[in-house]
Parts: C-alpha cells; sequence; structure tokens
C-alpha cells in the first residue's frame, strides 16, 4: 500500500493540474467570449444605426418619387370633394400596388390636401377621411412646406415608420402631402435579428412596442413576455431609454439578467433620422450565457483530460507495481527468510527485469556459505525437492539457556576456532551413525545457520555469547542453546 502512494500522488497532482487549468482556461475563453460579445453588441448598435439612418434618406426619397407621379396631381385637379376622395383612393391603391410588386407594400398610403387632411386613404376610401394630420404630426407641417421627411408616428394604436412627401404643382407650389406608413413589427424585428447577429427591440413613447425575441410556443410569434421585461429595464430599472434619449448617444454596453437567469450584454441608443419624434429607439442584445454554454463544455473537456490522465496514471502504478514491485517483494521476502536463519533458501526467478538480481543473490549466498554455485537447472531440482542435507533439518530445541556450571564454564573458555570444527564433527558424525544426508553439508552453512540463530538469542536473552550442545537421543539430532553471560 505504501507504494501504491507514487500512483495516488500523481493522482492528486493531476487532479490539482486539472483544477488549475480549468481555472485558468475558461476564465480566458470567458474573457474572450465577454469581449467578444460586448463588441458585437456595439458593433451592431452602429452598424444598424447606419442602417436606419440610410433607410430614412431612402424612405424621404421614395415618398417624394411617388408624390410627383401625375396621376397623384390630378387628384387635386378634381373639384367634387366626393370625386376628388375617390380618386385618392384609387391613386393610393395603385400606388400602393407597384410597391408590394417591387417588395416594398405599404401598410398606409395616404394623399393630404393643404392644410394637411386626408383627402383619401388606400383599403376604404372613406377610412379616416378629413383627418387632420398636420395637428398631429409636425413632420406634416414640414413637408407641406415642400421638404420630404421620415418620422415615426403612433397611428392607429400601431407605431409606424412614415414619410410625408409634398405634391408639387406646375408652378413650385405645394398642393398637398402624400403619406406612407410601415408597421414596425415583430417581424420587422426578426429581419434585423438576422442581419446584425443580435437580438433588436424598439421602443417609442415609454414602451417597447416589438422585438426580435421569439416565442418558445410559436417560433412564428413574439415573445411578449421578454418584450415586456425589456420594457422594465429600459424603462423602470435602469432607465437606459431616458439615459440614450436624452444624451443623444448610444448607452455603454451594460449586463441584463432576465428572470429567468440569462445574461445579455445591451446597448441602447435613439432612433436617427426622425424629423420631430425624439421618444423612440433601439436596443441591441446578446447572449451572454450562450456564449458561457462554449466555454463550459471547453471546460469540461479539460476535466475529461485530467480524468483521463489520473485513470491512465494509477493504471501505470498498478502495471508497475505487477511488473517490478511485486518481483520486488519476493526477492525481500526471500531475503527475510535468509534473515530468519532459512539459510537454504533459493531466490527463484521472479520476472525478466530481476531475474539477475535472483542469480546473484543466490551466487552470493552459495559463496558465503561455501557450497557450489547453483544455476538455472540447479534452482528448479531444487524446487523439486532433493535428498541432500538442508541447513532446515538442524533442530534447535527451545530452552531457557540455562546448563550446570561446569558445562557453562567449559564451554565459554572453548576458542571459537575450535568450538565449531568440534561440533561440526560431532554433528556430522551424529548424522552418519543414523543414516542421514551428509551430501551438500559445509562448515560454513553449518555455522552461518549457528550465527543467526545465536544473534536471535542473545538479543532475546540480552546476553553476550550463546553456544550450542549437540543432544542426540534415538533418531533425534537437536542443538541444545546454552546462555553464557
Amino acid at each position: 500500500m505504501q507504494r501504491m502512494k507514487i500512483g495516488l500522488v500523481a493522482a492528486v497532482v493531476l487532479a490539482g493540474l486539472t483544477a488549475v487549468f480549468y481555472v485558468v482556461v475558461t476564465d480566458s475563453l470567458e474573457q474572450s467570449a465577454r469581449q467578444d460579445v460586448e463588441s458585437r453588441v456595439a458593433r451592431a448598435q452602429r452598424i444598424y444605426r447606419d442602417i436606419s439612418q440610410l433607410n430614412g434618406l431612402k424612405l424621404a426619397n421614395l415618398a417624394a418619387e411617388r408624390a410627383r407621379a401625375s396621376s397623384v396631381l390630378e387628384v387635386f385637379d378634381k373639384t367634387e370633394p366626393a370625386a376628388r376622395q375617390q380618386a385618392a383612393y384609387e391613386v393610393c391603391e395603385a400606388q400602393n400596388q407597384q410597391l408590394r410588386q417591387e417588395g416594398r407594400k405599404a401598410d398606409i398610403v395616404a394623399i393630404l390636401d393643404a392644410g394637411g387632411k386626408i383627402v383619401g386613404r388606400d383599403l376604404n376610401p372613406n377610412a379616416d377621411a378629413g383627418m387632420d394630420l398636420r395637428a398631429r404630426y409636425p413632420a406634416v407641417a414640414k413637408a407641406l412646406e415642400g421638404v420630404a421627411v421620415k418620422d415615426v408616428w403612433t397611428w392607429q394604436d400601431r407605431v409606424h415608420e412614415v414619410a410625408v412627401a409634398p405634391v408639387l404643382k406646375a408652378d413650385h407650389s405645394v398642393a398637398g402631402a402624400m403619406v406612407f406608413a410601415w408597421v414596425v413589427s415583430a417581424v420587422t424585428a426578426q429581419a434585423n435579428r438576422d442581419l446584425l447577429d443580435t437580438e433588436i427591440g424598439f421602443f417609442h413613447a415609454g414602451k417597447v412596442y416589438a422585438s426580435s425575441f421569439v416565442s418558445s410556443v410559436d417560433r412564428s410569434k413574439e415573445d411578449v413576455a421578454k418584450s415586456q421585461a425589456l420594457s422594465q429595464l429600459l424603462f423602470a430599472g435602469q432607465q437606459l431609454a431616458s439615459t440614450a434619449l436624452t444624451s443623444r448617444t448610444p448607452t455603454p454596453v451594460t449586463r441584463w439578467t432576465t428572470t429567468e437567469g440569462r445574461v445579455f450584454a445591451v446597448v441602447v441608443a435613439p432612433s436617427p433620422g426622425n424629423f420631430a419624434d425624439k421618444t423612440s429607439g433601439f436596443v441591441v442584445l446578446a447572449s451572454l450565457s450562450e456564449s458561457m454554454v462554449a466555454v463550459r463544455a471547453a471546460g469540461m473537456k479539460v476535466i475529461g483530460l485530467g480524468f483521463l490522465a489520473i485513470v491512465v496514471a494509477l493504471v501505470a502504478s498498478v502495471l508497475t507495481a505487477r511488473r517490478f514491485i511485486s518481483p520486488l517483494d519476493k526477492i525481500e521476502l526471500g531475503v527475510a527468510e535468509v534473515i530468519n536463519g532459512n539459510i537454504d533458501y533459493t531466490f527463484k526467478p521472479v520476472g525478466q527485469d530481476f531475474e539477475g538480481l535472483s542469480n546473484s543473490l543466490n551466487v552470493m549466498l552459495a559463496r558465503l556459505l561455501g557450497r557450489e554455485e547453483p544455476n538455472e537447472e540447479a534452482v528448479e531440482e531444487d524446487e523439486g525437492g532433493s535428498q541432500a542435507w538442508k541447513a532446515e533439518s538442524m533442530v534447535i530445541e527451545e530452552t531457557d539457556g540455562r546448563a550446570p556450571a561446569e558445562t557453562v564454564k567449559a564451554l565459554a573458555g572453548e576458542p571459537e576456532a575450535a568450538y565449531y570444527p568440534r561440533l561440526y564433527g560431532e554433528y556430522v558424525a551424529a548424522l552418519q551413525k543414523l543414516g542421514q544426508p551428509t551430501e551438500g553439508m559445509s562448515v560454513l552453512a553449518f555455522m552461518a545457520k549457528l550465527s543467526l540463530t545465536e544473534a536471535g538469542l542473545r538479543e532475546k536473552w540480552e546476553c553476550k555469547v550463546v553456544r550450542f550442545l549437540l543432544a542426540a537421543s534415538g533418531n533425534k539430532i537437536a542443538f541444545r542453546p546454552v546462555k553464557i553471560a
């Protein structure tokens, strides 16, 4: 388990690096995505401002061109009110039919007299007849002065972009005016959204009247709830509309969090090119939340890569343990066997990586114990068992180490150079007498076995010297340890 800590430490380090890399990458991507969205919104505001200005000029020119048609001037040649009204209706219908063919059909086309009252309009010759538009809209008065203008009106409870142009006589005097009006709706907003690649909304006289938000229930309809929430932002919350209309400049990029928790980057600007209306404007916005989806996806890839790296590290750790640590454990167990007195132990091959080490340990033991160096065949034979003498056959009696004083004195006084050969000779003679094998036996192996046992007993009994007496009883031969203080 201790050795597996390397793999676990590597996994923890990889997890930490993954977390750090995730934070660094996502933070960088979030900043980049946020800057991209905010710059996109600011750019969309500038693009729509230019488009709106050009569109205002186009509408004013269109109205001026249509008002110059001879059929329009002929309406004023009619002296009878009913005939003039019918002629105005027919001319407006014809004009709008031409606009339909050109893809620019107006929602209202009307002809006004020199006083600014409606002579007649399209769809219904009696509709709005006699309505005084000059009193309502300053743009009509300007047109009756001979100048074509564009403006925004609330007409019939709907917001229209309006172009008004004078109808001029041959002497360049003003006979009346012609009005073309287009309703600004969600369809208009959605068309501009596709052009700008941002959401857009239009406001006028204190409320948002159209936006490009699409209903999740019916994709063909506007999401009224979002439009109302946008009105709250513009007129009740941060009052961005008031700021833009007062300064006549776009607001800085602002963040707006919806009730659904979505975050948008928002810019509000006044509508350019209107003659009299100063309450109209537009708002462009793009979702910061949607841009964060890609950031989160990139973050999940980082986490996935980190998880994969952790799995690889753990698998590599396990495989390393199986290839290197397990064989080392077996060698370590063999060394422990030798330390504990099993000098007959033979290190078996434990894998290609440690085959040389196992063989070297076997050779080392053989040289230290004075026995023949084993080869691969000898190791395999030993695995099957052999009839040669083994040190493990030396039995050590379990005693308290006590012996008669004369025996202790005799053993203590015997030199080590004489003690081991004498004991070895007695042991060999006892084995031969009992007909037990002595092949492969050596003084060094014999001494090594006793020395290892002596070391353990000295530590156990806390004495300086331990000697052995050979005791033979029947077919049993044993060594009796004697404690010498």
